[in-house]
């Protein structure tokens, strides 16, 4: 059996996803997924990766708002300032 690179992954292929859909709903997407020459499994894979990628930025953008970086510590920059003093 195959182990993924990443730890906090599975290994390719062990997981499948199982998908109920109404007549028209599986005829929209693989007229979409026709339209760019892929399969209905790689279009509803791309989709939900989008969204999963979205949804995870957006969770994290969130989080940082809610708890701001605190203010730069001026004394952090002494020694740059110092640098360019001896420079000049």
């Amino acid at each position: 059996m195959s182990e993924s690179v990443r730890p906090d992954l599975p290994a390719p292929g062990t997981d499948r996803i199982a998908l109920s859909t109404s007549a028209e709903q599986l005829l929209a997407i693989r007229k979409a997924a026709d339209l760019i020459g892929w399969s209905v499994a790689d279009y509803i894979l791309s989709a939900a990766l989008d969204r999963a990628e979205r949804d995870l930025y957006e969770h994290a953008a969130a989080l940082r708002a809610a708890a701001p970086d605190p203010p730069p510590d001026p004394k952090a920059t002494e020694p740059y300032i110092a640098l360019l003093l001896a420079l000049t």
